[in-house]
Formats: C-alpha cells, structure tokens, sequence
C-alpha cells in the first residue's frame, strides 16, 4: 500500500464518522471497512449464497448526496443478478452477504470498496459512496426451475438425482438413444426468464464430453423422434464461468445460471 493509499483511507475513515457524527447515526463497521446502518430488519429472511438470483434495490450517492445511480432509472424494476460473483460495487457485494430478504440498510463505502482511485462519471477518485439497498428476494437456482416449470405448466417433471430435469412432450417407443450415438437435434436453448439464447441443429456423438452435461444427458435419456424440455442447474451447464461473446465480452450466459433446453431427436445413427 502507498502512503497516497494509506493517507486516503484515512481521509475516508474521517469523512465516515463526520457524516455519522452530523447526522447522530451510528453504524456497524465490519472488517471489510464497510459501515452499515440498518433501517429495516428481517430476523426471519433469507440470506444470499454465492450463485443464488438476488433482487435488489438501491440509490447510490456521494456522501454530499449527488445521486449516481438506482433502480428507479429501471422503471422501479429490481437489478437482478447472481450473488457473489462481483458484478456490483466490492461494498454491495459484501452487503449481500450480510443482509437478509426484507431487509433495508444506508451502506457507507470507503474508496477501496466503491470506484477505487479512478475518477466514474465526474465523480472524483477515491470518493465515499452512500447506498440506500433493499434485498428484494433471493431464489436458489433450484426454486428457479420450479418457477419456470411451474410458470410453463409442465407436467410430468421427471428428476434425475443430479437435478437434470426432462419433460417429454410426446410419446415414442423403443430404447434410449445411450452413449456413443451419432445424433441430429433441433433445440432451442433458453434462460429462466424465457430469454432465448441459442438455437439451430446439430449433430454430435454422445458421450465424448463435447456437450454441456445437462444436455447430453438428457439426450441420451431420449429417443429417436422424441420431443422434450431439458432443464438443469449451472453444474451441468455453464457453471461459475458463464458464458462469452467473445466480440463483445459480454455475457450471453451469466455464472450459475440454470438453463432449459426445448428439443427434437432427429435422427439417431
């Protein structure tokens, strides 16, 4: 750490307790240095694993009070995101971990957890941020594909011991089509929220790891001619990692995202 560094997190520290002072606030401060106060608690709520869907609301402003940001410029729709993988600010990451479902808190950040020692949108570097966050709602990937099962209305969900779920939308006989198939598959891949990412056909030998494993999977499970739904968690998908575009270095696929697969056996060789 540079003595710039050092001087500025004390210069942080004092800009803190000033504001708490002059408001007769005071705050919990956890080793991170980030400062709470909370405003609304929920003993009963649930609290946020890495990976789970969090809801949440917030306003960020300067500790002079100059709003930056907030959900309100959504249209009062919540930021929807997985927990834990340091998409928000490092301070609101933290704050996820510490706050329950329902509950309400003023975060106080420090410059290390905020925008650091760069200037963002004419705010100046090494600033203190202030964070008005509600945690709206929190769902495990697995109460995700419930939802979704349950807001498509499928029946007959049948669940593998790994949470490979498959719906078959038609019925045909004869044997699975197992490992080592050459096999052509109409698909339509899609997100929880019904965002539809890929689609096309493809050919491919099953078996050899070159399919994400939930798909392979269920495909195997199948027959030729056979229409199902293929929906499994981030494990047998895309995992922590996500996915890419490799041009736009966006994500197509965030990390721990369960995904669900629309598809059609063509052909079986």
């Amino acid at each position: 750490m540079t003595n710039q560094e050092s001087n500025k997190i004390q210069e942080n520290e004092d800009q803190i307790k000033k504001y708490l002072t002059a408001r007769n606030l005071t705050a919990v401060a956890d080793s991170s240095g980030l400062h709470y106060i909370m405003q609304q608690t929920n003993p009963s709520g649930q609290k946020a694993q890495i990976g789970d869907e969090a809801s949440i609301y917030f306003r960020m402003y300067t500790l002079d009070g100059t709003l930056i940001d907030s959900t309100e410029t959504m249209k009062q729709k919540p930021l929807v995101f997985p927990a834990g993988i340091g998409l928000l600010l490092p301070g609101m990451e933290r704050a996820i971990g510490l706050l329950r479902t329902g509950e309400k808190a003023t975060l106080l950040l420090p410059y290390y957890l905020a925008f650091g020692n760069v200037e963002y949108r004419s705010i100046p570097a090494y600033s203190v941020i202030r964070v008005e966050m509600e945690i709206a709602a929190l769902r495990t990937e697995l109460k995700q594909i419930h939802d979704y099962i349950a807001t498509k209305e499928y029946s007959g969900t049948e669940k593998m011991a790994n949470n490979l779920h498959i719906i078959r939308l038609n019925t045909v006989s004869g044997d699975t089509i197992g490992a080592g198939k050459t096999v052509k598959v109409n698909y339509s891949g899609k997100l929880m929220k019904g965002t539809e990412f890929d689609k096309g056909t493809l050919e491919y030998v099953t078996g050899l790891g070159t399919m994400i494993p939930g798909f392979d999977q269920g495909i195997r499970k199948l027959r030729t001619g056979e229409k199902a739904v293929l929906i499994f968690p981030s494990n047998l998908g895309y995992g922590r990692s996500g996915r890419v575009n490799q041009q736009t270095g966006q994500y197509t696929i965030m990390p721990y995202a369960p995904l669900a697969f629309e598809v059609e056996v063509v052909s079986v060789k």
